[in-house]
């Protein structure tokens, strides 16, 4: 069955947690949806939570699946999803993986060992943003993905500094491709695409963007990077469940050494890196390059066990 993952999204009472489960447990790609029906019923007697779906709404949201990738594609948005081998394997490695992409762009940059997210306060001090803007270049120009949010003040400086020196900068969004969000940056997202970037979301189009994707897009922000550095953030900003979610992933974390609750805070209980100077900045590309070499051979490692089973 085509676009599988899609279709079972558009079914109701399906949510992310039953893809997973629906995904970790089919034996093989259903055929048709009668093939579907007939797994769900497998599966729901194994797992009581499981709503099944009647075959009228699966064919409803079969359709509805082929009309997003149809008026997807006139917008020049791409999809993919978790059963293709080119979903990037950092978001399949994270804890609640994103189901699906919606992309929009370069799509290697995506994939890119080396990227970086850099991410602070919308009502950043002018030192956050400078900071932002800086480590966009200087991240740009030694060909690293820089990886942000589009919001305004850090992440909208970290995009255009990655992009005013022609690097690759990568804007995950809260919300479906169809919109620029914030529209105030929608110049921005082009000089993304324009430099080789990528625009990416889990939502399909005609989504809108509510406070919880705002949460759900800063884990996508971390995973997609080796690291993650804070420019500025107050202790209760969004910008904290970014670095939050790099310690969970266990990527590496750095702060810009600046009088800014969040940043102090995250430094003074010892859970991130400091950058006060080009020595710790140097510092912090070791361990990404640490990071890398540590995450691609756990890959062959894991993918010659595989081969070991089969």
């Amino acid at each position: 069955m085509k676009n599988l993952v899609l279709t079972l999204s558009c079914l109701p009472k399906v949510g992310k947690k039953t893809i997973l489960y629906f995904i970790e447990n089919m034996m093989d790609n259903p055929k048709d949806e009668s093939d579907l029906l007939d797994m769900f019923i497998e599966m729901k007697s194994v797992n009581k939570r499981i709503v099944i779906p009647t075959i009228e709404q699966i064919k409803e949201s079969i359709n509805k699946s082929e009309t997003i990738i149809r008026d997807s594609q006139k917008l020049n948005i791409k999809y993919i999803d978790i059963l293709n081998n080119n979903f990037p394997n950092k978001l399949k490695s994270i804890e609640n993986p994103p189901t699906m992409l919606f992309y929009k762009g370069n799509y290697d940059s995506l994939k890119n060992d080396s990227s970086i997210a850099i991410v602070g306060s919308r009502k950043a001090d002018l030192d956050g943003l400078k900071g932002a803007y800086k480590l966009g270049t200087i991240f740009g120009r030694q060909n690293y993905s820089v990886v942000s949010g589009l919001a305004i003040g850090c992440d909208e400086q970290a995009h255009r500094g990655c992009v005013d020196v022609n690097g690759n900068s990568v804007a995950v969004l809260p919300c479906g491709l169809d919109n620029t969000y914030p529209s105030i940056n929608e110049k921005l997202a082009y000089d993304i695409l324009k430099n080789n970037g990528c625009l990416v979301s889990e939502y399909p189009i005609g989504t809108h963007a509510f406070k919880n994707n705002f949460i759900e897009r800063d884990r996508i922000q971390s995973g997609l990077s080796s690291g993650v550095i804070v420019c500025e953030s107050s202790i209760k900003g969004g910008t904290m469940h970014t670095a939050n979610f790099a310690i969970n992933q266990k990527k590496v974390l750095a702060c810009l050494d600046i009088d800014c609750s969040g940043n102090q805070k995250l430094i003074k209980e010892n859970r991130c890196m400091t950058i006060k100077d080009e020595n710790d900045l140097n510092a912090f590309k070791l361990e990404i390059n640490k990071f890398n070499k540590l995450y691609k051979d756990k890959n062959i490692r894991e993918y010659t066990q595989q081969l070991k089973l089969k």
